[in-house]
């Protein structure tokens, strides 16, 4: 697999991986843990808040039960992936709405690690104008930032 570095998600704090510079730049309101998806393993993390428009709310998760393979096994009988490169990572974006709320919802996965995943999430708020384009532009935007932050780790 050909990634500038391999990150165990077990050992990563998803918030560490947005710097003073990014949240600037990205217009970035709250950094802070969040409640993790059991759905992505034992032991996975997140980290979440929102923009200081507060039209869209991100997530950042590790996966820590699963890599591509159960990526493209799950995510792909639901949504299209689309392969991308972020920092030099191997990605596959998904967008549509989002199964819990409806709202529009963009996701990029880096594949960080084997059997492993980070996660970039971000969805519209409830009530918002966010349409499914604002959403991939800041998941992106995010991801382009956080990338190579995870490839010092």
């Amino acid at each position: 697999m050909d990634r500038p570095k391999a990150v165990d998600m077990l050992t990563l704090d998803p918030c560490s991986l947005i710097t003073p510079e990014a949240k600037a730049k990205l217009g970035i309101r709250t950094v802070g843990s969040v409640a993790a998806d059991p759905e992505y393993g034992e032991g996975g993390k997140a980290c979440g808040a929102s923009y200081e428009d507060r039209k869209v709310t991100y997530s950042i998760d590790t996966i820590v039960n699963g890599g591509v393979e159960r990526l493209k096994s799950t995510e792909g009988k639901v949504k299209e992936l689309t392969e991308l490169k972020v920092a030099g990572y191997p990605a596959y974006l998904t967008k549509g709405p989002s199964q819990a709320t409806g709202s529009p919802q963009c996701e990029i996965y880096l594949d960080s690690h084997d059997q492993q995943l980070l996660r970039v999430s971000v969805i519209g708020g409830l009530g918002s104008d966010a349409t499914l384009d604002l959403a991939c532009e800041r998941a992106k935007a995010l991801a382009e930032a956080v990338g190579p932050v995870l490839a010092t780790k």
